[in-house]
């Protein structure tokens, strides 16, 4: 799918942050737009904005996800990609959030990611179309007062590898970003928290859709948003122990 012109998108969390990036990035390359969030004011400015379709859809309700596609699918006449960047972030000391708030987490980034790409599959089988997850630098190796936001999005990104041999014979192109901190709504209330402050650095949502769209022109599974996330990967993977030192010494950091 190197030309994107005249191609048939979904991005859900499309009203604002990495979503509403990605979708200012796919109409300048001529896509055509369904747009899915819960804020639905946002969401229908930027549907005026972007001469896009939109729907208020909640991602963990499998009915509404299913209902959603089926009429996109039927508007636009085919599905060649499903971008799911809908998501939320809750900081905090683990013992110090409540359970709700952390199954609210969990529910939303990884069960929510489970619904919209069971339900997409069958469209983007027909197109050979790209599903793109958005899962987090934080699936590396979690960090602290992210708990919950950690282990949903390793779960998110385990997904993503599971599927990527599941689907490969179906010639659906299967990706999954993992950047660090972008500079969205979803995380002004965590910017007092030891791990940002610690590590000082945050991806501007353009910078993210850039490297979601060149990942769906070159077909990628794991997609960088630059070079520090790749870095944080090979240090999870390749230098396991040193992962635990690199984090403690960052948060700590960011504490003083």
């Amino acid at each position: 799918m190197g030309g994107l012109q005249g191609r048939n998108f979904i991005i859900t969390g499309g009203a604002s942050g990495i979503g509403l990036a990605t979708a200012h990035l796919l109409r300048q390359e001529g896509a055509n737009l369904v747009l899915w969030d819960v804020a639905e004011a946002k969401l229908q400015a930027a549907g005026e904005e972007l001469e896009a379709v939109t729907a208020v859809v909640n991602i963990t309700q499998p009915d509404q996800v299913k209902a959603a596609m089926q009429t996109a699918a039927a508007q636009m006449g085919s599905l060649d990609g499903v971008v799911h960047s809908a998501g939320i972030l809750r900081s905090g000391n683990f013992t110090e959030m409540s359970l709700d708030v952390q199954r609210q987490v969990v529910d939303v980034n990884l069960n929510g990611s489970i619904v919209v790409g069971f339900t997409a599959v069958p469209y983007l089988q027909q197109s050979k179309g790209s599903l793109i997850f958005l899962a987090s630098s934080s699936a590396f190796y979690g960090p602290p007062e992210l708990a919950a936001y950690g282990a949903s999005k390793a779960g998110v990104l385990s997904l993503a590898q599971s599927l990527r041999l599941e689907l490969e014979d179906s010639g659906i192109h299967v990706g999954v970003l993992c950047p660090l901190f972008v500079s969205s709504p979803m995380i002004n209330d965590f910017k007092d928290s030891g791990m940002y402050n610690g590590l000082g650095t945050a991806h501007t949502p353009e910078e993210v859709a850039q490297a979601i769209i060149k990942g769906i022109q070159k077909r990628k599974f794991m997609i960088w948003p630059g070079a520090t996330p790749a870095l944080f990967y090979a240090i999870g993977h390749l230098f396991f122990p040193l992962s635990h030192r690199v984090m403690k010494f960052l948060w700590q950091r960011g504490k003083r």
